[in-house]
């Protein structure tokens, strides 16, 4: 019985297992229908919104319209301004004067180094004329000397403190004979003594011409011996060419070749060879 019903069983068992592939590959093919639906949905979906997105980029406001307006209309009148400007340097250009740059020739540079050796020239010539002008006036000298030679026998009529060579020197002679150029025409004996002191570092001491009724300067001491130091009748004269002016040192006007001489008298002038009353 069974061999019988086996062929049949057989057939049977394989439809079944047939009809279950069958089945499987409709699901199968079911699902991959289903899976394609939805990736085209998806993206149809995507297209929708890229469109969308495109309008929106398209439609503008009419605020931002307005300010593309506003742009285009200062772009245009950028290049306006910008061919202006090129225009007025182009009339500028044209207004000023080229320059023409000549070279300079070999006959040029020698007109200009024959015209610079005619002006060195004429500036020698000019210093030689100076030398000659200064040189053709001849220089005036005059001579000082500071003596105290009457002193050398009268000693004891000094204050001790003022018997010491350092006041008296033993040959009697303050200042040798020393030259002075006359600097101008109104010099005088006072500027003389003035510029003999300060150089040689002797002291001296004065009173002004508004100070006294003489109107001229008065000598009252110089290295340190003063009117009065050896009595009553001692002092300072000066004499010019060995004459003693009866008017004051400021007021007397030197010339050429003149020799001053300062004395320290004793015995007011007497002692020097001169019967002197008047005063400096």
């Amino acid at each position: 019985m069974i061999r019988k019903w086996l062929p049949l069983i057989i057939v049977i068992l394989f439809s079944c297992i047939l009809a279950g592939c069958k089945i499987e590959t409709v699901e199968e093919h079911q699902k991959l229908a289903s899976e394609e639906q939805s990736i085209d949905v998806e993206q149809v979906e995507k297209s929708e919104e890229l469109e969308s997105k495109e309008e929106n980029n398209l439609t503008v406001e009419p605020e931002d319209e307005i300010e593309i307006e506003e742009k285009k209309s200062d772009e245009e009148e950028k290049p306006k301004e910008d061919s202006k400007e090129t225009s007025n340097l182009e009339t500028n250009n044209e207004k000023k004067p080229v320059e023409t740059v000549v070279p300079k020739t070999e006959d040029t540079l020698v007109k200009q180094d024959s015209a610079t050796t005619k002006e060195d020239a004429n500036t020698l010539e000019t210093d030689k004329d100076k030398e000659i002008t200064e040189s053709a006036v001849p220089k005036r000298y005059v001579t000082i000397g500071i003596y105290v030679k009457s002193l050398l026998n009268n000693m004891d009529l000094l204050h001790p403190s003022l018997r010491s060579d350092q006041y008296v020197p033993r040959n009697g002679i303050i200042l040798g004979p020393t030259r002075y150029e006359l600097l101008s025409d109104n010099e005088t004996v006072w500027d003389i003594l003035v510029r003999a002191t300060k150089e040689h570092n002797i002291q001296m001491e004065y009173q002004g011409a508004d100070q006294n009724i003489y109107n001229s300067v008065y000598i009252e001491g110089i290295n340190h011996l003063y009117e009065f130091s050896a009595g009553e009748l001692s002092g300072w004269m000066y004499s010019v060419n060995g004459d003693f002016p009866n008017y004051g040192s400021s007021q007397y006007i030197l010339k050429d070749g003149d020799v001053i001489e300062w004395h320290y008298t004793v015995d007011l002038g007497r002692d020097l060879g001169d019967d002197w009353n008047g005063d400096q």
